[in-house]
């Protein structure tokens, strides 16, 4: 197998890069018709893949569970998950020759070998489907011609999938159909009534392509999705307790800061975020902002160029032949450090506390954001595709650290994206030392000012430049088709 991005012409990657179209509502019209009836097979129950299924399932599809002997034998955790909440379980070879539609949900790393496993048992004309198109994109996976292969890729980690189901919203959804696997010309339909049972519709779906899923979403988890807010939380908290501040408020901070800033993200982009805070407050996480841009850009483009280039993946798939060692020396480097070490504190901190104590984690969010926006439409992705994996699934992560920190952000979300967000987190605290030795506790764990005083003028134009930025404008167009969402309660 080789890199099937690789292997296009220039006009066809730069095509399928920019395929990314926000779909009407009126597309979804079917809801889950397409896949009523069905026999639908998860293959893999983690994260995503249980929590996909009870949506499903809730949604009245027909859902079961093909795991390996070994996994059933053994009551693994897959097994325990499915079993547990009611699905009926099965091996391979019991469920996939009747299976309708397969969903391979197991770790990235294992695609490979589960698709060489599951393909032969696939009944003739049947659908197989990703939720990332890694295994099709970067490892060039040939998926046999008889078979429709699509993607459904929910824009979260599989618990925000689940609870804002729950909520009576969803997630946005990235859903595509493999051009090479489409024989009978049915995958749309059924990709968005997929996207219909996870709830994916209620947040807005994009149909895009499996190349343009996978550029966008590794550079989104490497950069502002995890790696940067896993830089920004142990950087703050280092600095804020060698200033003094109570290490358990400075803990509780940042858990739950993040979330609530984000929140405000999610509702009305970058926008709302600064205007949560004072005037003061909002020109000097500006300022804080363009600084970090300044000193954080090469390193966004870096990670964008190897992701392009398919150099990340080459190296993440040396890793997987070596044993994670890198991964789990990072992983384990991460539970160790302070901020993850330390008990919060019982005391109450109110959502505006969060901002006015937390003008660093403004900045850093703008600024990350910004950049990975930028950084994936000068590489010709979309605005859309853009937005949603700059943007809008910031809060979706940022949720899980509000339950068990950096160690419940790296638990669901994928293997690559754990890689990524290692990678990125141990090359971008370096280049902030400098930068994080002029902070002080004004910014970050105190209130910046009592006064509300400022220029007009250079408000006028911060406010402006906020405003005006690409991200601002293609994330209002977009949210203005949530109106389900549903607002998340802070701790």
């Amino acid at each position: 197998m080789s890199n099937y991005f690789n292997t296009l012409t220039l006009r066809q990657k730069l095509e399928q890069l920019g395929k990314c179209r926000f779909m009407e509502t009126s597309e979804f019209e079917e809801g889950v018709n397409a896949l009523l009836g069905k026999k639908i097979v998860i293959v893999g129950c983690g994260a995503q893949g249980l929590n996909q299924g009870l949506n499903m399932r809730d949604s009245g599809l027909d859902i079961s569970y093909a795991l390996r002997q070994v996994a059933i034998d053994q009551k693994r955790d897959s097994f325990v998950n499915a079993s547990s909440n009611g699905f009926k379980v099965g091996t391979y070879e019991e469920l996939l020759p009747t299976a309708d539609l397969v969903i391979n949900l197991t770790p990235d790393k294992q695609h490979t070998s589960v698709v060489n496993a599951v393909m032969p048992l696939m009944k003739k004309g049947a659908t197989l489907s990703y939720s990332h198109g890694f295994n099709i994109v970067e490892e060039g996976m040939q998926i046999r011609k008889d078979l429709t292969v699509i993607m459904v890729a929910p824009k979260s980690p599989g618990s925000e999938v689940r609870e804002e189901y729950k909520r009576g919203f969803g997630v946005p959804t990235l859903i595509a159909v493999h051009p090479e696997n489409d024989p009978e010309q049915k995958g749309w339909a059924q990709a968005k009534a997929y996207a219909v049972a996870t709830g994916g519709h209620k947040a807005g779906v994009l149909a895009s392509s499996f190349v343009a899923e996978v550029k966008s979403d590794l550079m989104g988890e490497q950069t502002i999705l995890c790696g940067l807010l896993q830089t920004g939380a142990i950087l703050s908290f280092d600095k804020m307790v060698a200033e003094g501040i109570d290490a358990g408020y400075a803990a509780k901070l940042i858990q739950y800061g993040w979330e609530t800033v984000t929140e405000a993200l999610k509702h009305g982009g970058i926008t709302n975020m600064m205007d949560r805070l004072s005037n003061p407050a909002k020109i000097k996480a500006f300022e804080l902002s363009e600084e970090l841009k300044t000193i954080m850009r090469p390193l966004f483009q870096k990670h964008m160029d190897d992701i392009m280039t398919g150099h990340f993946s080459k190296t993440m798939m040396e890793d997987w032949a070596n044993d994670d060692k890198n991964l789990l020396t990072w992983r384990a480097a991460t539970g160790e450090t302070a901020f993850e070490k330390q008990a919060i504190t019982t005391q109450e901190i109110s959502e505006q506390e969060y901002f006015d104590h937390g003008t660093l984690l403004v900045a850093f969010v703008r600024a990350g954001v910004e950049l990975a926006y930028e950084s994936m439409t000068e590489s010709g992705i979309i605005d859309a595709s853009a937005y949603y994996e700059s943007l809008h699934e910031t809060p979706l992560i940022a949720n899980t650290i509000a339950r068990k920190k950096l160690y419940e952000m790296n638990r669901v979300i994928s293997d690559t994206a754990e890689y990524g967000c290692y990678l990125f987190d141990h090359a971008c605290k370096p280049l902030l030392s400098d930068f994080m030795k002029k902070v002080s506790t004004d910014v970050i764990g105190k209130k910046f000012t009592s006064d509300n005083g400022v220029d007009n003028q250079q408000l006028i134009a911060v406010n402006k430049a906020i405003r005006n930025h690409p991200v601002e404008k293609i994330g209002a167009t977009l949210r203005a088709s949530m109106t389900a969402m549903k607002v998340v309660k802070t701790a």
